[in-house]
């Protein structure tokens, strides 16, 4: 975060602290939460064993469900053909899991992993962080999908987790905010310092903070400016549940 120190400039702070500058919107709160539940259900499972599988299961389709529209259309925006696809297809057929065959729950557990894989490799050498953007929000969809797929076949999935925590993790540092940090000394001996932050994601939105600099007072709370910053795209929701899939 870079550091710039200003002596008694007129600057007008952009906002106090905690407003948000970012296009908030009712699909990217709703996107956080169903991928959370996702992924979630399945730890229930395979960590502590709170869930049985079925119940992971059906956890995992009620969540996939309630947001189908807006997962499929995220994934409709992924640039590259075969990714698109493949994240299409896992989330349409997932529907079905409760009623396939052990081979095509097996071959559909393996389509599901190749999907995951792919869409890490191109996270890997994407520059244009827009279409990075849209194929976060395709991993995190198909993620759990291959997660409860591969369990219920009999695989295992401790590879596939840790693909995942792969791509997140390269979501997480490519679209990163950039941060700010400016000091303002008001004029005369005592006069305090005010320090702003502000944080600006690949997309322009942005979002600030400010705090009278003092030892009483707490630090300004960088990833929460980041996190108004990055509203709407794939760090959020890949900042969310990192911590379920390190678990």
């Amino acid at each position: 975060m870079g550091t710039q120190a200003v002596q008694a400039a007129p600057v007008t702070p952009a906002a106090s602290a905690g407003t948000a500058h970012s296009q908030r919107s009712a699909l990217a709160i709703d996107y956080v939460a169903v991928v959370q539940a996702a992924y979630a259900a399945y730890q229930a499972y395979s960590a502590s064993q709170a869930l049985t599988l079925e119940q992971a299961t059906q956890q995992i389709l009620s969540a996939i469900d309630s947001a189908k529209t807006e997962i499929l259309s995220h994934i409709d925006q992924v640039a590259t053909a075969d990714a698109r696809a493949c994240a299409r297809q896992a989330v349409i057929d997932f529907a079905d899991i409760t009623r396939f065959t052990t081979d095509t729950l097996q071959a559909f557990a393996r389509d599901t992993t190749g999907c995951v894989t792919r869409i890490d490799s191109l996270l890997g050498a994407v520059t244009d962080k827009a279409a990075l953007d849209q194929l976060g929000f395709a991993v995190d969809a198909v993620g759990p999908i291959s997660l409860v797929a591969r369990a219920r076949a009999g695989f295992d999935t401790a590879g596939l987790k840790g693909t995942l925590v792969n791509a997140h993790n390269t979501i997480v540092a490519k679209l990163d905010p950039v941060c700010v940090t400016v000091r303002i000394r008001e004029p005369g001996p005592a006069g305090p310092t005010e320090e702003y932050v502000t944080c600006t994601a690949y997309n322009g939105n942005y979002g600030s903070a400010s705090r009278i600099v003092s030892p009483n007072r707490p630090p300004i709370d960088v990833n929460g400016v980041k996190t108004t910053a990055a509203t709407g795209t794939s760090w959020v929701v890949a900042k969310a549940v990192l911590p379920t899939l390190q678990s």
